[in-house]
């Protein structure tokens, strides 16, 4: 975790700050006279703040988010921050990154959390996934959460597990992904290729990817066809599909696909178009309404999907989803235990 404590002068807080050291373990620590208004985490981040900073830091946040600053219980936050008394959560691109105002005590921190094991699990319903969970992690008395996630497939949340354990969970559930999905997508894909044809993501999915070592192993590049003249010109998508069809289509997604990868030579490829609003919306096509596709060089696969939430949490879902859709396409789930 990154801890970034924005403000010119802490010393008056000394005891505070010996506090909150007791809490938190940490990879990174900054002292900022601003703040960065470019500011995109790569990792979790607590951003500590005193009087002077809070709002400048909450009003630069609500701008990244694409959100409006809002006043609850006599608070400034982003319209739909996760909050307590002085203290908020946001997500910045999959990251969750949390403010407070540290004065006469310390806040809630929403991101302290213990050292747990994510397992995700694909084509499987909750219930079900539960049933054939506990009996494996219930004799051994270890908690489990499991919830559904933006991407559409769960997210189980544990104590770290022997391989032993492990091992008995992905005998009784193969289509599990031990860890972050970005990271085994590299570890396991290779020696073959992947690629985006992204549209109302904005190479969202791309830039995920890539934050992470060893990317080029599995990423050559990608496109980012916004407007029809692009997707026609770089992509091949024809004119006359999107006449017929509009860019927010099952038709021209599967061109779209078919296009990245002639270009690309990479052996599957996600693409992406969609309407992420606020704006563009109409009676047919509301806001929201994204297609999403998966192809490989024999075949390919488009899912129409209608998400709610603003416009960042619309592209969230929607790389989720793609990434999802590669994990089942590719049948890229984990095969063994580290």
């Amino acid at each position: 975790m990154k801890v970034l404590f924005v403000g010119k002068d802490w010393k008056f807080k000394k005891e505070l700050k010996n506090e909150l050291f007791r809490y938190i373990n940490y990879d990174k620590l900054e002292y900022l006279n601003s703040f960065d208004i470019s500011f995109s985490p790569e990792e979790e981040t607590l951003i500590v703040t005193n009087s002077h900073t809070y709002p400048l830091v909450t009003r630069i946040i609500s701008t990244i988010l694409n959100q409006n600053p809002i006043i609850k219980e006599n608070q400034l936050i982003p319209e739909n921050a996760k909050f307590s008394k002085n203290s908020y959560l946001v997500t910045i691109n999959g990251v969750e990154v949390n403010v407070i105002l540290l004065e006469k005590e310390l806040p809630e921190i929403f991101i302290i959390a213990p050292e747990y094991e994510l397992i995700n699990i694909f084509n499987m319903d909750k219930d079900i996934a539960k049933m054939l969970i506990e009996p494996i992690l219930n004799p051994r008395k270890i908690d489990f959460i499991l919830i559904e996630n933006e991407g559409g497939f769960l997210e189980m949340y544990t104590e770290p597990l022997e391989n032993k354990v492990k091992k008995e969970l992905l005998n009784a559930i193969p289509f599990i992904v031990f860890g972050n999905i970005f990271k085994h997508i590299i570890k396991n894909l290779p020696p073959r290729k992947i690629t985006f044809a992204e549209s109302c993501t904005g190479g969202l999915i791309a830039s995920t990817l890539t934050k992470y070592s060893g990317s080029s192993d599995v990423f050559d590049g990608s496109v980012v066809t916004y407007a029809n003249r692009i997707k026609n010109e770089w992509l091949g998508v024809s004119m006359d599909t999107l006449k017929r069809y509009g860019a927010v289509s099952e038709q021209t997604v599967k061109e779209m696909l078919l296009g990245a990868i002639e270009i690309s030579k990479a052996n599957y490829a996600i693409a992406v178009s969609g309407i992420a609003g606020p704006t563009g919306g109409t009676p047919e096509k509301p806001v929201g309404t994204v297609y999403i596709g998966v192809a490989n060089e024999k075949e390919l696969k488009v899912e129409l999907h209608h998400f709610k939430g603003d416009r960042n949490y619309i592209q969230y879902q929607a790389m989720m989803n793609g990434i999802r859709m590669f994990i089942n396409f590719a049948k890229l789930y984990s095969k063994d235990v580290d």
